[in-house]
């Protein structure tokens, strides 16, 4: 049975600390980007190294343009928001 007892703002930024821990210990590159009392925005990845993808099509005469381009539209970084309700209910949403 849930607990429908609204909860304190100290049990509600306890809650969410431990949803950003559990979130962080996760493998992968992850940050906190955001963060205020109830709710924080975690950033999974990280961006393109374009000067390298720039070097290697120079260097391979605009044969890597087709991994680039596939690794820009699919890789970098993925932004979502973790949230903790009155009720102590902890939220993940991708952004």
């Amino acid at each position: 049975m849930d607990d429908l007892t609204v909860k304190t703002p100290d049990q509600r930024r306890q809650l969410l600390a431990q949803a950003l821990a559990t979130s962080l210990a996760k493998p992968g590159p992850r940050r906190v980007e955001t963060q205020s009392d109830f709710s924080a925005i975690v950033v999974v990845g990280k961006p393109p190294n374009h000067v390298l993808h720039l070097l290697l099509s120079v260097f391979t005469v605009g044969v890597w343009l087709i991994v680039w381009l596939i690794v820009a539209a699919s890789g970098g970084e993925k932004r979502f928001m973790i949230a903790v309700d009155e009720w102590g209910n902890t939220t993940i949403s991708a952004l």
